[in-house]
């Protein structure tokens, strides 16, 4: 599978915000999908899923997409009540 993997870590915030944009202006320039691997994220805030959304609007104007994968119960539920889902793929 094409793309790039991005790590998210334990918190994402807005104090994660510029090594995260930084990964992403650093991703899009790549073909394929964006994957952000949740695996380590326990809490995601506002600001967290500002970033998130900034992002994929970032990718699809470069023919991008973002993917979310292996997120646990809390985080995947956040995002769900947010509804990421119609913005970001989430596996």
């Amino acid at each position: 599978m094409s793309g790039t993997v991005i790590k998210l870590p334990t918190r994402f915030s807005y104090s994660s915000s510029g090594e995260f944009n930084e990964a992403i202006d650093k991703a899009i320039e790549a073909p394929g999908e964006i994957r952000i691997d949740c695996s380590a994220l326990e809490y995601i805030d506002s600001a967290g899923i500002g970033l998130l959304v900034m992002s994929q609007k970032k990718a699809q104007s470069r023919g991008g997409k973002l993917v979310a994968e292996h997120l646990k119960a809390g985080p995947r539920e956040i995002l769900l009540l947010a509804n990421l889902q119609k913005l970001i793929e989430i596996r």
